[in-house]
Formats: C-alpha cells, sequence, structure tokens
C-alpha cells in the first residue's frame, strides 16, 4: 500500500496499524487497488478531518476493508481534477464547484461518492493592521493556485461580506504551511488555510485571525468537496469503491469517538505543532467527521444552490443532487455499518 509520506506513525497508532495487518491473510497485491488522487501539495499529515485519508492508510482500515489503495498527491484542485478526467486516476477528493464545472460545462461524466468533511475547516489569517474583510482590498492574499479549494472558499466567503474578489491581489504561491509561513515572515498579507496549519503559526506578532474558523464555516457551503469518480469507474469498480468508502466512514467514526486517538497520530506526525495546539484542534474538529459519508442529499443540495448563487456560475447549466452524485456507495457502506448518531453535522439522529 502506498501512503501519503514516507514518515510512520509511532506509538499507539503504530500499534494499531501491526496489529491489523497481523490478523488480515490478505496481501495486498490480492486486493481490488484503487488510485485516488487529493488535491494537496504537502503530503504530510493534513490537521483536518482530511487526515481520515492517511488514518485509514497507516492504520489498517483500507486493508480490513479488503481494498489496496494508492494516493497520488497533486499540486492543487485543478491538477486533481485533470487526473481525474484523463483516466490517470479512479478516484480524485475534488471541489463540488469543480465537479459541476466537469459535468454542466464539459460533458464529463463525474459524480461523487463519499466525503471527509462537513463544514468547513478554515479561517482567513492576516496582517494586524488588516482589522475588517474590506481592508483586504488591494492586499496580497496566498492561495494554493487559480482555481484551487482555498481560491474558492475565499472569494465566496469575502463576497458575503459584500467584498468583490476582483478587489483583492491573489498570489498563487502553493501549500498551505508555504502560505501561512510566508504570512508570518511578512511576505504576503493574508491567506487561508486550515485552523490546524495557522496552529504552527498561533502567536506570531503582527499576525492574527481575521474570520475565525466558525465565521468561516456559517459563510461557506456545509460541504465543499466530495471524492469523485468518472461513472465507467464507478461501475467497473463499484466493489472496492464500497470498501473504501466503507473504510473512510469507519475511520471517522473511531476519530469522532476518540479524539486521543487522532492527537496522538497527529502529534506523531507534525512535530511542528504543540501538542496543546493539536488538542485545541481536536476540540473545533469534533463535529465535522464524516461519521455516515456526508452525502445526505439535503446537505448536499444546499451545496450545490451556494456555488450556483455566485456569478461565476450564472450561466453554468443548472445540475441537482441527482446529476452530480452517486449515493448507493454511502448507502451500501452504511447498511453494512449501521447509521451513526451523535452530534456530529452528519449525524442521523
Amino acid at each position: 500500500m502506498t501512503r501519503l509520506s514516507r514518515r510512520t506513525l509511532i506509538g499507539t497508532v503504530a500499534a494499531t496499524a501491526l496489529t491489523a495487518a497481523a490478523m488480515t491473510g490478505a496481501h495486498a497485491q490480492d486486493l481490488p487497488k484503487l488510485t485516488v488522487a487529493l488535491a494537496v501539495m504537502d503530503a504530510n499529515f493534513n490537521v483536518t478531518t482530511g487526515s481520515a485519508f492517511r488514518l485509514a492508510a497507516d492504520m489498517g482500515y483500507f486493508e480490513r476493508a479488503g481494498v489496496d489503495v494508492e494516493f497520488v498527491t497533486l499540486d492543487g484542485t485543478p491538477q486533481a481534477v485533470a487526473a481525474l478526467r484523463s483516466g490517470a486516476v479512479d478516484l480524485a477528493d475534488i471541489s463540488v464547484d469543480a465537479a459541476i464545472r466537469l459535468r454542466a460545462e464539459n460533458d464529463v461524466p463525474v459524480r461523487g461518492v463519499v466525503a471527509v468533511s462537513m463544514g468547513s475547516a478554515f479561517l482567513i489569517a492576516a496582517k494586524s493592521d488588516i482589522e475588517t474583510v474590506d481592508q483586504l482590498a488591494g492586499r496580497s492574499f496566498a492561495i494554493a493556485d487559480n482555481g484551487s479549494l482555498d481560491h474558492q472558499l475565499t472569494q465566496a466567503v469575502v463576497r458575503s461580506y459584500d467584498l468583490s474578489p476582483d478587489d483583492m491581489n491573489f498570489v498563487a504561491i502553493g501549500a498551505p504551511d508555504v502560505r501561512v509561513h510566508a504570512l508570518a515572515a511578512g511576505r504576503v498579507d493574508a491567506t487561508t488555510v486550515s485552523f490546524g496549519t495557522y496552529a504552527s503559526i498561533a502567536g506570531t506578532d503582527g499576525v492574527h485571525v481575521l474570520v475565525d474558523a466558525d465565521t468561516f464555516s456559517t459563510r461557506a457551503p456545509a460541504l465543499s468537496k466530495f471524492v469523485a469518480g468518472l461513472e465507467p469507474t464507478l461501475a467497473e469498480k463499484s466493489d472496492a469503491i464500497t470498501r473504501f468508502t466503507s473504510a473512510l466512514i469507519d475511520v471517522s467514526r473511531d476519530m469522532e469517538a476518540n479524539p486521543q486517538t487522532w492527537i496522538d497520530a497527529a502529534a506523531a506526525a507534525r512535530d511542528d505543532l504543540s501538542r496543546d495546539s493539536i488538542a485545541a484542534t481536536a476540540e473545533l474538529l469534533k463535529t465535522r467527521w464524516c461519521v455516515n459519508g456526508c452525502m445526505e442529499p439535503e446537505s448536499l443540495a444546499g451545496s450545490i444552490a451556494f456555488v450556483y448563487s455566485g456569478p461565476d456560475f450564472a450561466n453554468t447549466p443548472v445540475l441537482g443532487v441527482d446529476d452530480l452524485t452517486d449515493l448507493s456507495f454511502t448507502q451500501n457502506a452504511l447498511q453494512a455499518l449501521g447509521t451513526a448518531g451523535g452530534d456530529s453535522l452528519d449525524a442521523r439522529n
């Protein structure tokens, strides 16, 4: 199994992975295989619920579910979309708006099947002299790339404050860690990153949180990304994709129920972050885990409507949930796993 990083988890996480490997009689080469593109440039542990991908690999969830998953990490959403469209990968974790463009504007038969995060994990950090969102006008704002998820969500959020993105000076400089440290060094004026990434520079003089994560989440769609595939691939590899979906739901439930396990995993993988900041991040994540796959039709419809509310989609043919998703994979997984209740945004009480 190809992992997201050469760094292995230690302590209880490593022990769990070894136990999982010992318990299964199947070898990776005997399992159905999937290649999955992740739209991230840093292959390190993502301190959001997006860590479900890494954890499912490192802790043996994919192997126990009976699927061999190879992750391909790429430079943002546009490259992940290109890899999916070309057939270079079976699945890709892409933004909902990118999927809409593929299907509505380019007639690419793409459908979302499962997600790993409900509710945005982003915040806007800025130099301390920027005290209100409207003061971002004319200032340098670091993004991963044009059309990347952080770029798209930032545009949506600033529009909700009546600031036109056209008045901002977006600068594509790369990965979240690169962007946040460029801000800390004073090379850019603001950026959008996850609250976990921001923790690495929290307390830096001259930098503050301009739009906090909870506020950002209320001004952004509840579901901004999902794992998607082309219809022929979904048909050809339906069994493997159902197993993949089940593993992601399973690990998400375990992390939601046992946050200390996630804290230990994050601390082992991210020695650039303090355990206190990781624990604070775990508290923010507790309602965002996709314990049922985050493919509930009402939430999907709201996220699709949010995309169409932006001026960039004014002339785009309108799609609905049935056009853009295949819910059979989460439905089949939940038939086997049962549905989860609780306090998660994805809970079904």
